[in-house]
């Protein structure tokens, strides 16, 4: 089987810079927490309009994605709708970090597994893509007393990161960084007590090893690496989209 060749834009995602500037994420951070969730939504819309225009890159894997979800070519107000619910994901993080969950209608599936996973003791590694926010499963296992750790590369959004650890700095604390020498110690250890480990496995950095799959009407590469890690520790895998 021929293996697809990662996009120029798979190859270099750790090394792309940041878009955002620091001091209108911060600003934006104080405007979300000072005008509540709906007023400082509106300024969404002039962010995602922002990386429409100005971002060709971004632009062009949108419309690829949509054209092959939708059936058909994107239109501008797809491709802007696909911007905004990015857009809306960081901006929600805001208030999970808060602890405004309460602002959040949040419905379970596959509940009553996990619940009995939970109940075994057994660490868990749950496996995301870059849909949905790992905030959302943070805040739910604080409910359920489960320590949720993250393994990520948390350098390539350096602003973003760092206006989110200011609302909440025990945020960097639950963060397993990859890539450092004692990053599968601490993740065994963490599972080893009982705890969860999430970890994205939609997108392979360099050399990491990879595997093509058919996704989306044409055969994709996915790391391998955080099955391979949750077989190593025998720890079950749960799939969760937040």
């Amino acid at each position: 089987m021929n293996r697809p060749a990662p996009s120029p834009a798979a190859q270099d995602w750790k090394q792309r810079p940041e878009r955002s500037f620091a001091p209108v994420v911060r600003f934006m951070v104080w405007l979300s927490l000072a005008l509540g969730r709906p007023a400082s939504r509106l300024v969404l819309y002039l962010i995602a309009a922002y990386f429409v225009v100005f971002a060709p890159a971004a632009k062009r894997a949108s419309k690829d994605y949509l054209r092959r979800v939708l059936g058909r070519e994107a239109t501008v107000r797809d491709g802007f709708r696909h911007v905004l619910g990015f857009a809306s994901v960081v901006h929600d993080r805001v208030y999970w970090l808060r602890g405004r969950s309460d602002l959040f209608q949040v419905a379970i599936s596959g509940a009553d597994q996990l619940d009995e996973l939970m109940d075994s003791g057994r660490g868990i590694v749950f496996l995301g893509a870059h849909f949905g926010s790992f905030e959302a499963l943070r805040a739910l296992g604080k409910r359920h007393t489960l320590d949720v750790r993250m393994l990520m590369y948390p350098d390539n959004a350096r602003h973003v990161t760092a206006a989110l650890a200011a609302i909440n700095p025990d945020m960097l604390d639950r963060i397993i960084t990859l890539g450092q020498p004692d990053s599968i110690l601490r993740v065994r250890d963490h599972l080893a007590g009982g705890g969860a480990v999430g970890i994205l496995g939609d997108r392979a950095l360099g050399d990491d090893k990879s595997r093509p799959v058919p996704f989306l009407g044409d055969d994709a590469l996915f790391p391998t690496g955080p099955l391979r890690l949750a077989a190593m520790l025998r720890a079950p895998v749960v799939f969760m989209a937040g």
